[in-house]
């Protein structure tokens, strides 16, 4: 084959190919007109099914289920779109090709499809809710926002922290204010030669006299442990979680200036050196 007939060729497949899109305009222009028409319809459907389920439930579960309507309903004006073009390919040919491209769009974007369904998920289980107390991997403080791909937590510092869902999905995560009360506890060392019934009766009155401590449940007073320089008394009391911070403040305070006033003694941390060859040390002076 020489060039002139290699070229008479491919000039040849190019007006095949201009012919075919030119004899494809007509479906290509219904296409594209069924897509949009889909395409403002999902967009309808999208904003109802989050205004039903914000009425409903919450705002990002609203939020969360609208933008999946949305997708789907676009996934499927596409496959719409695509038959009418192309109606010799099956519906079950396009999805398997599809399927094919999303295993390799999953492996790509592993983590943001991850976070995406942890998100859904805790949007609609509901393990915290945004203005709830949580702790998680050192960080603490209040729930701002929880959408698809993240939680913001406002911590008491003033600070946003931005913790993907993946990770509050997968570990644990402590909700504070879950409950409307919440124990707490303070360790506080008296020395040796301290009266310990005293120190724990006066301990003990400072709970039982302030008001923002559940009574009903019975604050206590107890030896924890002895250490190496105090008997460590533990302080145990029930109250609101959003009286925990500035209650434990009180608290700490009014013991210490009523162990103060009854001469109970808060040592400080101290180590006794014992040194039994008093010979040697005699020497090395010399």
């Amino acid at each position: 084959m020489n060039f002139t007939e290699q070229t008479n060729n491919a000039f040849n497949t190019i007006q095949e190919m201009v012919g075919s899109f030119f004899a494809l305009l007509p479906q290509i222009a219904i296409a594209i007109i069924v897509f949009i028409v889909l395409w403002i319809i999902a967009g309808f459907v999208s904003r109802f099914v989050t205004r039903i389920l914000t009425e409903r439930s919450s705002k990002g579960v609203g939020t969360a289920i609208g933008r999946v309507v949305h997708i789907a309903l676009l996934f499927v004006a596409f496959l719409f779109s695509v038959a009418i073009i192309t109606p010799s390919v099956g519906a079950a040919q396009l999805l398997q090709v599809l399927g094919v491209g999303s295993v390799a769009i999953g492996f790509a974007f592993r983590d943001i499809l991850q976070n995406f369904l942890a998100g859904l998920l805790i949007l609609l289980r509901q393990p915290f809710k945004v203005g709830d107390w949580i702790v998680f991997d050192g960080f603490e403080g209040t729930v701002s926002e929880i959408s698809t791909r993240s939680t913001w937590l406002r911590t008491f510092d003033g600070h946003d922290i931005t913790i993907p869902n993946g990770q509050l999905f997968t570990n644990p995560v402590s909700v504070v204010s879950k409950d409307p009360l919440a124990r707490s506890q303070y360790d506080v060392g008296i020395s040796y030669d301290a009266d310990i019934e005293k120190a724990k009766s006066i301990a003990l009155e400072i709970l039982k006299n302030n008001e923002l401590i559940d009574q009903t449940k019975g604050p206590d007073v107890g030896v924890k442990d002895l250490g190496d320089s105090a008997v460590v008394l533990r302080m145990r009391w029930w109250a609101k979680t959003s009286d925990m911070y500035g209650l434990k403040q009180d608290i700490l305070q009014s013991v210490k200036e009523a162990y103060d006033k009854d001469k109970i003694g808060i040592p400080y941390p101290h180590s006794q050196l014992v040194i039994s060859d008093a010979i040697s040390v005699k020497n090395l002076k010399q």
